[in-house]
């Protein structure tokens, strides 16, 4: 009878799939009435009468051995390594706080710690530029795509994965360092906007939440989410959402290159976003984030963004008047921050066919004028791609 109850506990408690819970939860509750099985069992093996023989065909697969039911010394070794086994049953169960994501689970912050990581990389910024406000420009966590190698822009949608929840926990602790140092106290962003995608919504959320609990300084409120903020939504790519990433960067470098020497309206994807609309979208971003930063509902002169990758380089390139043709070669990874200084006294810039972006005055004169005048408020690049919050993560992308 207790060989019996032992078996059963065994074939519906440890020898179901992983990824149901609900097994694994039955084998934690059956775990204590397996110990005392196997104690009274063990105990009372060392008599030499052999048990009932039972058919040879019934066999339990256990890893990679094979228990047969008439062999006694067999049977006795295997309960001796299954009683061994039952710390492991117990630390399988999920956490009740553990977030699904998919088929894999994704354990919340406080039931399994982040040990690795850079957290305190923000704290060596320089100071605020004077008469600047501060943007942390982050990107959205992984998702399935980015994980697989597929495209996705404005028209595709997924919520980020298990690894882009952990890179946004990441970039809520280090966000919520920025109160260990009394010289950065302005700098520390109470106020959070993302664009009107999943995948930064959810970014912003968890990013958000974990800054909140990591928050230590005068019980003080750290960051909490303002809202949606189209503007920095990620580009319309058009007919190459969706497809391979390699095949994509070829169109987009050749798009990009046409950008650079000035063809701004040549669009992504033949129908997506052209350079123009970009450029002016990303000027009108840095103006409303700005200005965001400075309202009352803000209580330090900083804020934080949570946007997409292609938008950002073209973004960054403008406001550090790089050319077009080298941006797309910049990386700007799941979960990083960039961190960009803004003017708010009047110091204004106007962006022509002369500029950088484009070649500079030089090229202009070669190529004519694309008839770009665009306005827009004096900005500072302070840091791109900061990815040391990070360390220790093992993301794998195709």
């Amino acid at each position: 009878v207790v060989l019996y109850c032992l078996e059963n506990i065994t074939l519906f408690g440890l020898q179901q799939p992983e990824t149901s819970s609900t097994m694994r939860c039955n084998a934690a509750i059956a775990a204590p009435w397996m110990c005392l099985l196997l104690s009274l069992f063990i105990s009372a093996a060392s008599f030499s009468h052999p048990p009932p023989p039972v058919s040879k065909a019934r066999n339990l697969e256990y890893g990679h051995e094979m228990f047969h039911h008439d062999d006694c010394s067999e049977r006795r070794s295997f309960l001796q390594k299954s009683a061994s086994m039952v710390g492991l049953v117990t630390a399988a169960t999920p956490p009740a706080n553990a977030i699904e994501s998919g088929t894999s689970v994704v354990p919340s912050l406080d039931s399994t710690p982040i040990t690795t990581g850079n957290f305190d990389c923000l704290l060596d910024l320089p100071p605020i530029t004077p008469g600047c406000v501060r943007l942390y420009l982050c990107r959205h966590g992984q998702t399935e795509n980015n994980r697989l190698g597929l495209v996705q822009g404005a028209r595709v949608d997924p919520s980020i994965n298990g690894n882009g929840h952990e890179q946004a926990q990441r970039l809520g602790m280090a966000v919520s360092r920025l109160t260990k140092s009394s010289s950065s106290r302005g700098a520390v962003p109470r106020l959070a906007v993302h664009s009107k995608l999943r995948r930064a919504r959810e970014t912003a959320e968890v990013l958000t939440s974990t800054a909140e609990s990591q928050s230590t300084v005068n019980n003080e409120s750290t960051l909490k989410i303002y809202g949606e903020l189209s503007s920095i939504g990620e580009i319309d790519f058009g007919s190459l959402e969706g497809k391979d990433v390699k095949y994509f960067r070829r169109a987009t470098r050749s798009t990009f290159a046409n950008w650079s020497i000035g063809n701004i309206d040549m669009r992504t994807g033949g129908r997506g976003e052209s350079g123009r609309e970009i450029l002016e979208r990303a000027a009108l971003s840095l103006e409303e984030l700005a200005k965001m930063a400075m309202s009352t509902s803000a209580p330090s002169s900083s804020i934080l963004a949570v946007s997409h990758s292609a938008y950002l380089k073209t973004l960054l390139s403008l406001v550090n008047d790089s050319p077009l043709a080298e941006c797309i070669f910049w990386k700007i990874q799941n979960g990083s921050v960039n961190v960009v200084d803004v003017n708010v006294e009047g110091k204004r810039r106007l962006v022509t066919a002369n500029s950088g972006l484009f070649g500079g005055e030089t090229l202009s004169r070669l190529r004519g004028s694309n008839g770009l005048e665009l306005e827009m408020p004096e900005a500072h690049l302070i840091r791109r791609n900061e990815v040391r919050h990070l360390d220790g993560m093992d993301v794998h992308v195709k």
